[in-house]
């Protein structure tokens, strides 16, 4: 009877776990780091900086500011700055 008892709670436990692990917010476009620059800029990247993506779409981003909408610069001087170049090709 004492093991029934366990055995519920367990799986009372770990159901919960389960469907709490569910309940998580799904992760922001483009990867979480700059789903909010790509959101703010993305008619700024496709006027600007078409062909670009990652690091060489907010290098470009950068190059471009004086032609950037006022969203797309706010968004830009809050994100936080990339790791070294971008790759060739970017």
């Amino acid at each position: 009877m004492k093991f029934n008892l366990v055995l519920a709670a367990a799986l009372t436990i770990g159901a919960a776990g389960i469907a709490f692990a569910q309940d998580a917010p799904a992760p922001a476009p483009g990867g979480g780091r700059g789903g909010a620059l790509q959101a703010a800029c993305s008619a700024d990247i496709a006027a600007n900086c078409a062909g670009q993506t990652g690091r060489g779409a907010r290098q470009c981003l950068t190059t471009n500011e004086s032609k950037l909408s006022a969203g797309c610069k706010a968004a830009l001087a809050a994100a936080p700055a990339g790791r070294g170049p971008a790759p060739a090709g970017q």
